[in-house]
């Protein structure tokens, strides 16, 4: 079992539209979601780190369902949400850390 990290980013200051990208993220596996604060050098934006314990071959599996154009061989793990379609529209920024 392995911890992956990724650091998200909401184009929304919104609890209810924060909740909604957690949610998606929780359809997708169990993830333990950081305390949700404002993301300080972007106008009405908020962070929020997700953390999930799997097996390598899972999180394999995970990688393209957030980023529709991420796979497991990409060695770049960060992208913008109006360069890519995400796991959810609301998501403006993700990175796997």
């Amino acid at each position: 079992m392995h911890t992956y990290t990724l650091y998200v980013v909401v184009d929304s200051l919104e609890s209810q539209r924060i909740e909604d990208v957690q949610s998606a993220l929780s359809k997708l596996g169990d993830f333990h979601f950081s305390p949700v604060r404002n993301q300080d050098s972007l106008i009405d934006c908020s962070e929020f780190y997700a953390t999930i314990q799997c097996a390598e071959p899972t999180w394999n599996t995970l990688i393209p369902q957030f980023n529709a154009y991420w796979s497991a061989h990409d060695e770049t793990w960060m992208d913008y949400g109006y360069n890519t379609p995400m796991f959810h529209p609301d998501v403006y920024y993700l990175e796997i850390k």
